[in-house]
């Protein structure tokens, strides 16, 4: 992993908890704003978010056919965003422009049909400036007004994981991945649930050059009340032990999604939408390093990169 990703992965995480700078969280935001603007606005979330979620999720494809091992330790995941994730534009055509800009009797475009363009900061853009949502009558704009600005400034989208693994039986090895519920000032109450299970055929074939596996994993992150994503993953890895350092790799295929359900405040019309994450496999590649505890780092690459470093206690 590169010492500048690695380096930037804490900062990361201190900004993602942090108060934004407004004082609001991501449920205050999205109350002030319709689905169509929700969903350009939150995208980028289930992008970074269900990257990380399937990252990180072995350190090794050695598995023991019969004796007990166990480990406990903490996963930091971080995903690097596109300039472009930052900002949205999204554009309406030929719409009621009462159905979604809240006009009244004397605003213009009232009772009109017409085109609206919504663009301006996403979750992980600019927290001082607000978005917009304009709308226009054959070409020319007629109404305007102010909407969110964004909720955290970065371009890294950072995740950590606390997590315990089992295994040594059978060639069976499970994972639990917890985090009890925690108030993160930018995302409300935060709740992270996780497992997965690994089995090494190994416990089969003795001679085989490497150490292989296959596995899956499941999770679910609830962020606050509104917003909740999921994702999976399943994969085949291999490695192999040079001394102290196991290097590793492996091939996945995996999805996430993102589920959001709220009412906007000023019209009380509910809000229920879900968003798919961007990535759909990836090649992993990592090394382990035995110093007494085990620290890892791998890199993911499929249409994102994910950078991964672990610290982990046990046997």
């Amino acid at each position: 992993m590169p010492r500048r990703s690695l380096s930037l992965l804490i900062p990361a995480l201190l900004a993602l908890a942090a108060a934004p700078v407004s004082g609001q969280n991501l449920e205050e935001l999205l109350v002030q704003v319709g689905q169509e603007y929700a969903e350009a606005y939150t995208t980028p979330l289930i992008h970074g978010f269900g990257a990380n979620q399937n990252s990180g999720l072995y350190h090794t494809a050695n598995i023991p056919r019969s004796r007990l091992t166990w480990s406990v330790g903490i996963k930091f995941m971080g995903t690097y965003l596109d300039e472009g994730d930052q900002t949205f534009r999204r554009v309406l055509e030929d719409v009621e422009l009462n159905d979604y800009l809240g006009l009244e009797p004397g605003d213009p475009g009232y009772g009109e049909r017409g085109d609206i363009v919504l663009q301006g900061p996403t979750v992980f853009g600019d927290k001082d400036t607000n978005g917009t949502a304009t709308a226009y009558i054959n070409g020319a704009p007629v109404y305007s007004q102010e909407t969110i600005p964004g909720l955290v400034d970065t371009r890294w989208v950072p995740l950590f994981a606390p997590e315990a693994t089992v295994g040594g039986i059978m060639g069976l090895r499970a994972t639990v991945r917890w985090l009890p519920e925690i108030d993160f000032s930018n995302f409300g109450k935060t709740k992270y649930l996780g497992y997965g299970l690994q089995w090494s055929p190994s416990f089969l074939f003795n001679n085989l050059p490497v150490d292989v596996m296959v596995g899956f994993f499941m999770q679910d992150i609830d962020l606050g009340t509104m917003v909740q994503t999921e994702a999976e993953s399943y994969y085949i890895a291999a490695s192999k032990g040079f001394g102290p350092t196991t290097v590793y790799g492996g091939l996945s295929a995996e999805s996430s999604n993102m589920k959001v359900d709220y009412v906007e405040e000023e019209t009380q019309t509910p809000v229920k939408f879900d968003i798919d994450g961007k990535m759909k496999s990836r090649l992993t590649l990592g090394a382990t390093f035995n110093l007494g505890v085990k620290l890892n780092a791998e890199m993911g690459i499929g249409k994102m990169v994910v950078y991964t470093a672990g610290i982990m206690f046990g046997m």
